[in-house]
């Protein structure tokens, strides 16, 4: 199967069974900002089983190859670009208890900045003003990587794929990612305009009621920009040129957020 950016993924027809993903995950590929662990997918797989949020996992096993995952294959196509039904599941996997075992991520603007300093090579411009009166974050079911080639429209609604980086943390964090611009357009889609931002906000908080995580969001805004734009420049510093043209998009979304 294509369409993913690290790991070798087989869809398995059996007879008289309905298909499955066979994902075989490569040793080394982590980044700074997205890990790439099979056992931690493992565990969210079968923390979500019965939620409608993510497939249904049947098999894992670290074998000589690799860690290796199996799960009933999710039928659908790609995200067709409703925000609000993307606000909606996110907030759902929000409110699901996490599993144990899965690390704890920091969402500080000190860590934030730590981040981006630690990625980026000479030349990025300085960091955003640290935001005041920030409110607390709390802690939730994190996926870690909820982008455009992640999330697929079944009959039954939408479906959350790659689980490879879950974690417990702040809620807001997987909202900088899916409205990061780099995300975006680096799966397929575009920079989500002004309008759609502010509708999957809006989705968000009536889904979960949560006001702190969506001013968090908001306060944090600046800064999840721009360390976004410091992995872009990591990543393009390392060969993957189509990131160089989304650091400038992180930069652009930065300041004007």
């Amino acid at each position: 199967m294509t369409g993913g950016r690290t790991n070798l993924i087989w869809r398995v027809d059996l007879p008289g069974q309905p298909p499955v993903v066979c994902k075989l995950f490569i040793p080394n590929t982590a980044t700074p900002l997205f890990a790439n662990d099979g056992t931690r997918e493992a565990l969210a797989l079968r923390a979500l089983s019965g939620s409608h949020i993510a497939p249904e996992l049947v098999a894992f096993q670290d074998c000589t190859l690799g860690e290796t995952l199996v799960y009933n294959h999710v039928d659908g196509p790609p995200w067709a670009g409703d925000v609000s039904a993307v606000a909606r599941i996110m907030a759902r996997l929000h409110a699901q208890a996490p599993p144990a075992g899965l690390p704890a991520v920091t969402i500080a603007p000190a860590a934030l900045i730590a981040d981006g300093r630690g990625m980026a090579p000479t030349g990025l411009i300085a960091p955003p003003p640290e935001p005041q009166d920030l409110p607390d974050a709390r802690r939730a079911f994190l996926h870690g990587d909820i982008v455009p080639g992640n999330i697929l429209d079944t009959p039954d609604g939408l479906r959350l794929i790659d689980w490879q980086c879950p974690a417990l943390g702040d809620p807001s964090a997987d909202i900088a990612i899916f409205l990061s611009p780099a995300m975006q357009v680096l799966y397929g889609h575009r920079v989500l305009t002004t309008t759609e931002v502010e509708s999957f906000l809006s989705a968000y908080l009536h889904e979960s009621d949560d006001a702190r995580t969506v001013a968090r969001y908001r306060a944090l805004a600046p800064l999840y920009h721009w360390r976004m734009a410091a992995y872009c420049r990591w990543k393009s510093a390392r060969g993957d040129q189509d990131y160089a043209r989304a650091a400038a998009l992180e930069l652009a979304a930065s300041e004007q957020a």
